[in-house]
């Protein structure tokens, strides 16, 4: 009898290791899920850095529907990377790359609205991004819609140059009118990027010292508004300001008090919930 439960619980443990050699670890099997994605070189950052398996999941999930989506992955993984190196909670790392798929999916839809679906793979991508940052700043999906059909018939990359200068505008505090209304100039006047940037910083300046928005479309274009370039930015003058100001609303994420390529970020800590901008006018997201 002893020799038959000895046999019975060597055969139990044998079947156990065999069916155990069978299962992959967890990890294991989520490298292969993400073999030849944008989520590959992911898997063993995120495992180091205390990712739950089912965090870690649901993480790389949004970088797998991100590119069955044409969203460009740099907007995602560039998210990704800034909270890995902050070493934000693994749940609100995964919930901000889930709101950044929400705002990229949505400018996406609105650049098929404004027929850019013939315009090259990188110069839209680059639009598409900077229309998904502007979303996530708080920029009227409206006005923005507003200015891709206004700017339907120009370079995809001078129509972008606008978009990050709404956001910019937007950040700063500078009203939604005026932020519309110079956005739709500068796509009138077909300005080059950098004649976008000096308007900007001159708008900003203005903006902070107390001018109307009125005034600073006047002061900006003086009297022969079809032709005429901002005084004081085009041929070099004022203009002191940052480009994106100061931002004054609290950011989605862990942006919070980070200054950003081109201006001050807002006020706040290193956690989830401070405000801070993106690098606007150029930066990378």
């Amino acid at each position: 009898m002893k020799t038959k439960l000895v046999k019975s619980w060597l055969a139990v443990w044998l079947l156990t290791v065999a069916v155990g050699a069978q299962t992959p670890d967890p990890w294991t099997a989520l490298q292969q899920e993400c073999a030849g994605t944008a989520g590959s070189g992911y898997v063993l950052r995120l495992r180091q850095q205390g990712f739950a398996i089912e965090q870690a999941r649901q993480t790389l999930t949004c970088l797998a529907e991100a590119q069955r989506q044409g969203v460009p992955a740099t907007a995602l993984t560039s998210r990704l990377d800034e909270g890995l190196a902050k070493k934000a909670e693994p749940q609100a790392i995964a919930t901000a790359l889930q709101a950044r798929l929400r705002v990229m999916t949505q400018a996406r839809g609105m650049l098929q609205a404004a027929r850019y679906d013939a315009v090259p793979d990188e110069p839209r991508n680059e639009l598409l991004t900077a229309t998904g940052l502007a979303l996530e700043s708080g920029v009227a999906a409206e006005d923005l819609g507003a200015v891709l059909k206004r700017g339907g018939g120009q370079a995809a990359l001078r129509v972008k140059s606008v978009v990050e200068a709404g956001e910019s505008l937007h950040l700063a505090g500078v009203d939604r009118p005026t932020t519309q209304a110079l956005m739709n100039d500068c796509l009138d006047r077909n300005l080059r990027r950098m004649e976008v940037l000096r308007a900007v910083r001159y708008s900003v300046q203005q903006h902070r010292g107390g001018m109307s928005g009125e005034n600073i479309r006047r002061s900006l274009w003086g009297g022969n508004t079809a032709t005429e370039g901002a005084r004081g930015w085009r041929g070099g003058g004022q203009a002191g300001a940052n480009c994106d100001g100061t931002s004054t609303g609290a950011g989605i994420g862990w942006r919070g008090g980070g200054a950003g390529a081109s201006g001050a970020g807002g006020s706040g800590g290193a956690g989830m919930s401070g405000g801070g901008g993106h690098q606007h006018m150029g930066g990378k997201p």
